[in-house]
């Protein structure tokens, strides 16, 4: 059985013997994943009983291991970000898209600050969002693996279009939004970007790709 790995940034986990060269979700190298042990090798540390209703109740475990588990309870989307700046287009995966108010429409996205993306907003002051369906596993491949400081990753897409912003957006997806940007968090290893939404469309009626549902389906 291969090992697996949890990025220890945006919780991404990776099967193999060794961690990846780059996290697919948020850029980092092999040096924040941590080894995740299996539950054979985490009997000194915990013990599961099973009740009648199916659930699972967990007894107390070291503080480290306690925090590391209870984030894998997290549930996260998938997403492509994009942003365009002076004739340069780029895109990244993240796991980290979420509505922070409804009037005026405001939402937050977390990049990490190595990411060529973080470097397109901040000069732009704009993002846009693209919000797979279950389907969009080779998006996550496209915009997950590669810098698009190497390669121009909108390169070979033809189901892509502007918004009214001018950021390019995918087309074969749920929905998409465009944001401006209203403010900025340091996060330490990401900048969480405030955004206020100036469009959206609606272009799928399907079942959004979760975090969970892309590492079960891989």
């Amino acid at each position: 059985m291969s090992a697996k790995w949890k990025c220890l940034v945006c919780g991404y986990i990776h099967e193999g013997e060794n961690p990846p060269e780059v996290c697919p979700i948020c850029g980092v190298g092999p040096e924040q994943f941590e080894r995740i042990q299996e539950v054979s090798e985490q009997k000194d540390n915990k013990a599961v009983q099973e009740p009648k209703d199916g659930t699972s109740v967990v007894e107390p475990m070291d503080r480290e291991t306690a925090i590391i588990q209870s984030l894998y309870a997290i549930s996260y989307g998938l997403y492509i970000i994009s942003a365009h700046h002076d004739g340069v287009d780029n895109g990244q995966c993240a796991n980290t898209c979420f509505q922070i108010t409804a009037e005026p429409p405001r939402i937050a996205i977390g990049i990490n600050k190595n990411n060529y993306t973080h470097e397109l907003i901040t000069q732009s002051g704009k993002f846009g969002v693209s919000v797979l369906n279950q389907q969009g596993h080779d998006y996550v491949r496209l915009f997950g693996f590669r810098s698009g400081r190497n390669i121009e990753k909108f390169a070979d897409i033809p189901n892509v279009h502007r918004g009214e912003s001018g950021i390019l957006l995918l087309d074969d997806v749920i929905a998409t939004v465009e944001a401006e940007v209203i403010g900025e968090l340091d996060a330490g290893t990401h900048t969480l970007f405030l955004g206020e939404v100036k469009a959206g469309e609606v272009r799928q009626k399907a079942e959004p790709m979760t975090y969970a549902y892309y590492r079960a389906t891989k």
